[in-house]
């Protein structure tokens, strides 16, 4: 049972980069696909240690929101009153509580929507921290009392996220986050932001010597393999039902105008893929008890060449348009699969910010 991440912003018009766009976090949370390029790695460290810093460092969009939010949102569709994450693979005595770091932080805030995180999974209010601005040591009470109500619910260890490190912007709010050795026994502490190259080098430096020291760094890229092996396996997942519906409507469209075509053949993109192999078998054998003239033919492979030259082609543009950008590749998806974008459209969709305006992610 995990808590709903506040969307924590202190100054109301911070100075927010161009490549930053409020995320739709319903639609994220409907269409949730597990991120096992970053879940994984953060699941053997969680098997192995006991209190830590996990900190996970990647460009804009590649999953790292979706990524938290699967760890402490709220399930789609569940009771709104039972708290649980999306993705349970974590590790299952663990309880989550965390923020999504609009902007800029002060010292104040940053420990205040902890202990708001806190009060929302268990119900109760922390105190203060005894100072005018809070210190390290206050957020180091504050984290090893939420542990002390984790004991009471029946799990051992505390993870706390905070996702947008590099958005807190503020060196006072830095410097109250621990490090992992001083993490109190039973909590994690799961920080993402942005790669180094795109910080400030001076905060940059500053946060690094701060919580850095024996913390576990991950590194992802948008050429790492496993996330373009992600990306992959999303779009398949994802666009099979639109593949599938007009594979059908042209193998419709060729029995009811009699058309020649050519039986049977094989496609390794077929072969390779056997969900959507078996699922056009099982439409093939309807259409031909409704055309019985057809009847023991085969699923006809070769008149869906182009059909398939046309959704390899379209991986390409989404690859291109979205910059290798997760949450811009899986915005157009959903559009073409509601229907308000079409696949010939895509190539001439612009990108970034003017694609987010075209598919209304902004």
């Amino acid at each position: 049972m995990t808590s709903l991440a506040p969307e924590v912003r202190c100054d109301p018009t911070p100075d927010v980069r161009p490549d930053f766009a409020p995320l739709d976090y319903p639609a994220l949370d409907a269409a949730y696909v597990s991120p096992t390029y970053l879940r994984t790695p953060l699941r053997e460290f969680l098997l192995t240690t006991d209190r830590g810093l996990y900190w996970l460092r990647a460009p804009a969009g590649i999953g790292k929101t979706l990524f938290v939010r699967g760890i402490i949102a709220r399930r789609p569709g569940r009771d709104p009153a039972v708290l649980e994450g999306i993705d349970s693979t974590i590790a299952s005595d663990i309880k989550a509580i965390g923020i999504h770091v609009q902007g800029p932080l002060t010292p104040q805030a940053l420990a205040a929507a902890l202990r708001d995180a806190v009060t929302a999974e268990f119900g109760v209010v922390l105190a203060e921290g005894s100072g005018a601005e809070p210190t390290q040591a206050d957020v180091l009470a504050l984290l090893g009392a939420a542990r002390e109500h984790v004991t009471t619910t029946g799990a051992k260890r505390l993870l706390v996220a905070i996702d947008g490190l590099d958005m807190i912007g503020d060196a006072g709010a830095i410097a109250v986050l621990p490090a992992a050795a001083a993490m109190p026994p039973g909590v994690v502490l799961l920080l993402t932001s942005r790669p180094a190259a795109e910080w400030p080098q001076d905060v940059f430096a500053a946060t690094a010597a701060q919580v850095g020291g024996g913390a576990v760094v991950r590194d992802v890229g948008y050429e790492d393999s496993v996330y373009t092996d992600m990306l992959r396996g999303y779009f398949k997942n994802q666009i099979r039902p639109l593949m599938r519906s007009r594979a059908v409507a042209h193998l419709t469209h060729l029995l009811e105008t009699k058309a020649s075509f050519e039986r049977g053949g094989r496609d390794n993109r077929l072969t390779n893929d056997p969900v959507l192999r078996d699922a056009l078998k099982d439409d093939w054998k309807k259409l031909t008890n409704k055309y019985p003239r057809y009847s023991g033919i085969q699923l006809p492979v070769v008149p869906l060449a182009e059909l398939l030259d046309q959704f390899d082609q379209l991986w390409v543009d989404l690859m291109d348009r979205s910059d290798h950008r997760f949450d811009d590749l899986s915005a157009m998806i959903r559009a073409l699969a509601a229907g308000s974008l079409q696949v010939e459209e895509v190539a001439g969709l612009p990108k970034g910010v003017d694609l987010r305006a075209r598919l209304g992610t902004v």
